[in-house]
């Protein structure tokens, strides 16, 4: 019997995004000399302030802004808190820990896939330094800039199901007969159009 085939967020769904970002910053704040979060903090929401959506973080300008900031001139230092391998155990580390057990759950009916938005070289870099390659089939990754263009959403298997914590999304989805599945972990509730889960377990 062919396998059925579920696509994955990474962000906020089978990845734990601020418990990496938290990770990030106390070792930013290290490079940097700085003691007060607040510092930092501010710098953060000044460059957040200049990206149209959160998914067009770029790291290299998110430090660049950084070292403009905080007159600081080693870039490459905070930079290779993201791509470095050094660094690479926290992606592994903010896996969600239920997303194993998911998927050592569901591999033997499912084959896995990512559909995940954000800046290519940023994420690719993540999903490889997760630690999952093993549970994912390399012809389902489907890392995009933006999920909601036409484009994009041809290219999903139509017979594939697709978990995404973002309920817009997966109103787009369902809108194009992609069956979705919305990973609200914010509120009790439900949304009528689509299945509606509160942890992946």
């Amino acid at each position: 019997m062919d396998k059925g085939i579920i696509l994955f967020d990474i962000d906020k769904t089978i990845f734990d995004t601020d418990k990496m970002v938290k990770a990030f910053d106390g070792k930013m704040m290290s490079i940097l000399g700085v003691s007060d979060f607040d510092y930092l903090k501010q710098a953060k929401e000044e460059y957040k302030k200049s990206l149209a959506n959160e998914r067009y973080f770029v790291p290299e300008s998110f430090c660049e802004t950084l070292c403009e900031r905080f007159n600081f001139d080693n870039q490459e230092a905070l930079t290779d808190v993201f791509y470095g391998r050094n660094h690479a155990y926290i992606y592994k580390e903010s896996v969600f820990p239920e997303t194993y057990i998911v998927l050592d759950k569901l591999k033997d009916r499912f084959r896995f896939g990512i559909f995940s938005e954000g800046t290519a070289k940023f994420q690719n870099n993540k999903f490889r330094s997760m630690g999952l390659n093993k549970y994912f089939d390399e012809n389902l990754i489907f890392i995009v800039e933006a999920k909601d263009t036409k484009e994009v959403i041809k290219k999903i298997p139509k017979s594939a199901v697709v978990v995404d914590d973002k309920e817009s999304i997966c109103e787009l989805l369902v809108k194009n007969k992609i069956k979705t599945v919305w990973l609200n972990k914010t509120d009790s509730r439900v949304n009528p159009n689509f299945e509606t889960i509160h942890s992946l377990l």
